[in-house]
């Protein structure tokens, strides 16, 4: 019997609310099955017989069983005899067994760092990296099309995962009028929240002016379609996570090369939370615009469409990449500094009339004349 038709295996995967999750899981979890040698059903019977003893070796046979599997997966060794899992991978697969016995109402204990993984060699001397703007432009160059452009630019600019951007429907957005046609304005940023996917956070960010161009184009070229997702592959299919990391680690392989080991799709979030701090958000907004949970009563207080969009336009000079929209940017903010200067400079003249008045009538008082009446009369002489 495939261990997919498991009765165990069955009650796990029904609980789990993502089916990314669920095909993870299922390319997963047979290591483990492989490495103890035994069914779903007969683990978790075995499980259960073994937290009635009092015996603490029996009790924890499982938890043993895991760390042995752990030890085993850091051995794993490539052509070349270094170790071919990295330390994200196999915490993925632990991560698959120990949801399969939760679920399953007979979770795992460890005790603090008993689960920790041991650092691959190349990620003890690697340090911690964040894409800057000039390598995410040269990300943005060698993409082939509209869309793969605009699955960029949502990644790095509006802080999104890859799995939220692949659930991203065009219906989500208002692009059209009530005639069918395009009507959001160029150059403009456009406001958007939603649950993610992972968490059920809320998230408020924006999609920049650059990425909805692209996005504009990429529409386009399917003729302007008002429902369904938003990125499609070739096949007219959902842009899944999965094909969104294939698609920019390709990328990376060809011109960013010296960091294709390393590269992880979550590096154009962090870049994207790199120009918040930048620009200097308040972290009670930096929480919101990339969906992480505000801390204490600060979680109970909604966070404004304008106070969003304010914060986004301050970061975007970090951000911007392709430079759409920016002449005319600068032309609006030069108006904008223009009829700012026009209304400081009338208040300041209706406040010297107001000083010219206060100061005649003082005159007036002391010297007991009508100063004005004197000046007009010396006109006409």
């Amino acid at each position: 019997m495939s261990w997919l038709e498991d009765e165990h295996v069955k009650n796990w995967f029904e609980n789990l609310k993502s089916d990314r999750t669920r095909q993870n899981y299922k390319e997963r979890f047979p290591r483990f099955l492989s490495f103890v040698k035994m069914s779903p059903s007969e683990i978790i019977e075995s499980r259960l017989e073994q937290l009635t003893t009092t015996e603490i070796d029996k009790r924890a046979y499982w938890e043993l069983q895991l760390i042995k599997f752990t030890r085993a997966l850091e051995s794993v060794k490539d052509e070349n005899g270094k170790r071919k899992l990295s330390s994200s991978s196999i915490k993925g697969i632990q991560t698959a067994v120990q949801s399969f016995f939760s679920h399953n109402r007979v979770k795992l204990v460890f005790a603090r760092k008993e689960l920790d993984v041991e650092p691959a060699e190349r990620e003890t001397v690697e340090k911690e990296w964040i894409p800057n703007n000039e390598e995410v432009r040269t990300l943005y160059r060698a993409c082939k099309s509209a869309r793969d452009r605009s699955v960029v630019l949502t990644l790095y600019q509006s802080g999104f995962s890859e799995v939220d951007v692949s659930n991203m429907k065009i219906e989500d957005f208002d692009f059209y009028d009530k005639e069918g046609n395009w009507k959001l304005e160029p150059y403009k940023d456009v406001y958007h929240a939603r649950q993610r996917e992972k968490t059920n956070i809320l998230q408020q960010t924006c999609l920049s002016r650059e990425a909805i161009e692209d996005i504009r184009v990429m529409l386009q070229n399917r003729g302007f379609p008002k429902t369904g997702f938003l990125f499609l592959s070739h096949k007219n299919e959902q842009f899944t996570p999965r094909f969104i990391n294939t698609m920019i680690k390709d990328i990376v392989e060809h011109h960013l090369s010296y960091k294709t080991l390393t590269w992880k799709t979550k590096h154009l979030r962090d870049a994207f939370m790199s120009a918040l701090r930048r620009a200097k958000i308040p972290q009670e907004l930096k929480d919101t615009m990339v969906g992480h949970q505000r801390s204490g009563a600060r979680a109970s207080y909604q966070v404004t469409q304008i106070e969003i969009t304010e914060a986004y336009d301050s970061a975007f000079k970090y951000l911007s990449v392709n430079g759409v929209g920016s002449s005319t940017r600068k032309i609006d903010a030069l108006i904008e500094k223009q009829q700012q200067d026009k209304t400081e400079l009338a208040e300041q003249i209706s406040e010297l009339r107001q000083q010219n008045k206060l100061l005649l009538k003082a005159l007036n008082t002391k010297l007991g004349i009508n100063i004005k009446e004197l000046y007009e009369d010396t006109e006409q002489t």
